[in-house]
């Protein structure tokens, strides 16, 4: 294959993004950040799983040693960074959003982990020849996170590793409230969360690039009984409108179908199946 083929994965790539309206900026994930800090303890126990496993695999295959130093893009809350600070001699966390990295400060306090750095950057925009970050990090680590979103991402990611990068995307994520409410109440054709195609074109780029992607699958599924509440309902439509804060009417009409259609004796059920594709690769072809 030539060149113009890694453009076909990059623009087939960009094509796939569901076209839900949000807008990847500061004020958004600032707005988002609060509600991570509200999961109840089924979803945490589940976050804190899959943060141990994946780190097991990293130590296990030598991608995170005592010596390495690693990079946290669009780190979020720092689940994975706290994990990652106990084997590695230093982690840099980025995120766009300032509210989602005092989260992250914070989860870091609270576990003593004192060789975690913490860098606000919009990733696509950001400057890493200037910020000295060219082949600066083992382990370059991205997950869930649109800032790897095409072949521009791909190659800075590259660009920054001496060793290893990883990306983390759902193949699939079925929420059962989101899609019942997605549909019914806003007469919105259910889609899944962005990266619908991303495992499938980043292993195409990386493969066309010479380099030799390895990926492996981790499913999770997490069920719980919650309280219906005004509050709950709001987090509800927080997953369904993704273009801008809800309105008081908008979590109203929420709030109505879930009493109505899904709630037993003040109760609703929750239900997500997750999908994940872990993607490691070397970019020194290794």
């Amino acid at each position: 294959m030539e060149n113009r083929d890694i453009k076909y994965f990059d623009r087939l790539w960009k094509e796939s993004n569901p076209k839900d309206g949000m807008k990847h900026t500061r004020e958004t994930w600032d707005r988002l950040a609060e509600g991570w800090k509200k999961d109840p303890p089924e979803i945490q126990y589940a976050k804190d799983r899959q943060c141990r496993e994946m780190t097991q695999f990293f130590v296990d295959k030598s991608v995170i040693t005592p010596e390495s130093a690693v990079i946290d893009i669009g780190c979020g809350t720092g689940n994975y960074a706290v994990c990652f600070a106990e084997h590695a001699k230093s982690v840099t966390c980025t995120d766009i959003s300032p509210k989602m990295l005092e989260h992250c400060r914070e989860f870091a306090k609270e576990h003593n982990r004192d060789n975690i750095d913490f860098v606000a950057c919009d990733f696509l925009d950001f400057d890493i020849e200037a910020a000295g970050w060219t082949k600066n990090f083992d382990l370059v680590f991205t997950s869930l996170t649109p800032a790897m979103d095409g072949l521009a991402s791909v190659e800075k990611v590259n660009a920054m590793s001496r060793n290893w990068c990883f990306n983390n995307s759902f193949v699939y994520r079925k929420d059962n409230l989101r899609n019942a409410v997605m549909e019914n109440v806003y007469g919105r054709p259910v889609t899944n969360r962005w990266g619908n195609s991303s495992t499938y074109c980043l292993f195409n780029i990386l493969w066309q690039m010479g380099l030799k992607p390895q990926i492996q699958y981790y499913k999770e599924i997490i069920e719980y009984e919650t309280e219906l509440s005004e509050e709950m309902a709001k987090g509800v439509t927080i997953n369904v409108i993704r273009d801008h804060a809800p309105s008081d009417e908008e979590i109203k009409r929420t709030l109505e179908y879930l009493e109505k259609n899904m709630s037993k004796d003040g109760k609703v059920k929750k239900v997500t199946e997750s999908l994940f594709a872990w993607t490691l690769w070397n970019v020194k072809g290794e």
